[in-house]
C-alpha cells in the first residue's frame, strides 16, 4: 500500500504570484469505506490528519494515515503510515522521511534528501532502506511544486496535467502523475466553514504511477476538492482493492510565522 503524498496542506497551496497565501493548519478527516472493488477486504475505516507549517525558508508537512481493514475471514488488520517532509522554497531541497506499520512492525522506512543540481536534476540520496543515491531527470517536481503545477493549471481554465513527481515515498525513484481539473468555482458551497464559500477551488483526481516498464495500472489515486488557500475539505482515496471517502472533521488553523527579513 503506497502512502498517498499529494499533500492537502504544504503542498497543496504554497503561493504563487496569483494565489491566495497559505494558511498554515492542522486539518483531520475521518475515512469511511465507499466501494470494495476485489481482494481480501471486506470492511474499511481510518483517519488521515495533515499539519502543515510555515519554517519561513521552507515547508514543513506532517501526515498521517491509519487503517483499520477486516478480511473475509473475520481478520482485523491496522495500518499506520506516517509521512513527513521539510520543502524549501525555492524549490532546491526536499528532506523526508515515511515510515509505515502493519499490526505494530513496521514494513517500510524511507528517508533521505533530494537536492536539484545546476541542470535541473535532482540528486537524491536515500539513507534508508538503504544507502544509495540516484539522479532524476529535469522536470521533476518535488510535491510542493507540483501541486503549485496542479493550481496554477487550474486558474488557466486547463483539464489535464501529467507531470513527473517524486515525493520521498518509495526508494524507486520518481512517479509518473495523471492529474485531472474540473470544476475551478470562485464560489463553492457547502464547505466545511462558511469562510471557504468564497475561496476558489476546484475537484482534482490524481493518479500515481510507478515509472517502471510494466506499470500499466495507477500505484494509488487520489481526489479532493482544492481550495486555493491550502484547504481540503472533501477527500476520495482510491487504494486499488478498494475505495474511501475523507470527511473533514475539525481544522485548526495556526498562527504565521514570524520570518526575519
Amino acid at each position: 500500500m503506497r502512502l498517498a503524498a499529494f499533500l492537502l496542506g504544504a503542498a497543496s497551496s504554497v503561493a504563487a504570484a496569483e494565489a491566495a497565501p497559505l494558511i498554515p493548519h492542522v486539518a483531520h478527516y475521518d475515512l469511511s469505506l465507499v466501494q470494495i472493488r476485489s481482494g481480501n477486504a471486506v470492511g474499511a475505516s481510518g483517519d488521515v490528519s495533515y499539519r502543515v507549517e510555515d519554517m519561513c525558508d521552507a515547508w514543513s508537512m506532517q501526515q498521517h494515515l491509519a487503517l483499520h481493514v477486516t478480511d473475509r475471514e473475520g481478520e482485523d488488520s491496522d495500518t499506520v503510515s506516517d509521512y513527513a517532509t521539510l520543502e524549501s522554497k525555492d524549490g532546491r531541497r526536499l528532506i523526508f522521511t515515511t515510515t509505515q506499520n502493519v499490526d505494530g512492525t513496521m514494513q517500510s522506512h524511507v528517508e533521505g534528501q533530494a537536492d536539484r543540481l545546476r541542470d535541473g536534476r535532482i540528486l537524491v540520496h536515500f539513507r534508508a532502506p538503504e544507502d544509495k543515491s540516484l539522479t532524476l531527470p529535469r522536470g521533476t517536481l518535488f510535491p510542493l511544486e507540483h501541486t503549485q503545477a496542479i493550481l496554477s493549471a487550474a486558474r488557466q481554465g486547463k483539464r489535464q496535467v501529467a507531470p513527473l513527481l517524486f515525493d520521498g515515498t518509495s526508494d524507486d525513484g520518481a512517479f509518473y502523475t495523471f492529474v485531472t481539473i474540473r470544476n475551478w468555482a470562485q464560489h463553492n458551497e457547502g464547505a466545511f466553514r462558511a469562510s471557504l464559500a468564497h475561496v476558489p477551488a476546484a475537484q482534482v483526481h490524481v493518479a500515481f504511477f510507478s515509472m517502471k516498464p510494466d506499470s500499466i495500472t495507477p500505484d494509488f489515486e487520489l481526489g479532493a476538492r482544492y481550495f486555493d488557500n491550502g484547504l481540503s475539505d472533501k477527500l476520495r482515496m482510491d487504494f486499488g482493492d478498494f475505495v474511501m471517502d475523507g470527511a473533514m472533521r475539525d481544522l485548526t488553523l495556526l498562527p504565521a510565522a514570524h520570518c526575519p527579513h
